[in-house]
């Protein structure tokens, strides 16, 4: 089970880098999602958390395809209303590319056009969507077993949801929320590596 921290664009520049650089030991990818944010402050950031040794090989830009090329970084994560995935891998074939999505539908779609994985979500109840229904696992369940690619799931998941989830066979969970709102967010991303790292030895007894 990977795991993926999004950033929750609420922090300073300095701050963040502070809190991924902390993250590393125990996160697999960080998806880099700072919207309010200009394209120089969003440089700078990168800048940051890549001088403070986090691989480049672990970010993911958010919809900004132009920053992942200008800063030589190979992965993008596009929102469901977003860029099209056969668009951005047409020009620029070297990316790997994810999409976000909400529906078994979407992601037969966007299997159909070679994305490299699909986020899911939200799974359970979360406050980043307040008033809206948490889709659940049932079509989380629909979507593996139906498409080829790895899905990670998203949305109001806790330490205690890992075990559940990697039993229906994603390829990992993305967490922002949680973590980012926890007073110390490199503890909490630890516990949530420790209940993958869990998760993975209980299913191969």
């Amino acid at each position: 089970m990977k795991l993926l921290v999004v950033t929750n664009d609420q922090l300073d520049i300095e701050t963040l880098a502070k809190h991924i650089s902390e993250m590393d030991p125990y996160v697999d990818f960080f998806i880099i999602r700072e919207k309010s944010k200009t394209i120089r402050e969003q440089i700078h950031l990168l800048d940051q958390v890549i001088k403070a040794g986090v691989s480049k090989e672990k970010l993911i830009i958010n919809d900004r395809v132009d920053l992942a090329l200008v800063l030589g970084i190979s992965k993008v994560q596009l929102p469901a209303h977003g860029l099209d995935v056969q668009e951005v891998e047409n020009h620029f074939p070297s990316l790997q590319i994810g999409k976000s999505i909400h529906s078994l539908q979407e992601a037969l779609t966007v299997m159909s056009v070679q994305a490299d994985w699909l986020l899911y979500g939200h799974i359970f109840p979360t406050n980043c969507k307040a008033g809206l229904p948490a889709r659940g696992l049932h079509t989380l369940r629909s979507i593996v077993e139906a498409i080829s690619i790895d899905v990670y799931a998203i949305g109001g998941i806790k330490p205690e949801h890992v075990q559940v989830l990697s039993d229906i066979g994603v390829k990992g969970l993305a967490v922002m929320s949680t973590i980012f709102d926890a007073p110390h967010p490199a503890g909490k991303a630890k516990e949530y590596y420790q209940a993958c790292q869990r998760s993975v030895i209980f299913n191969k007894e």
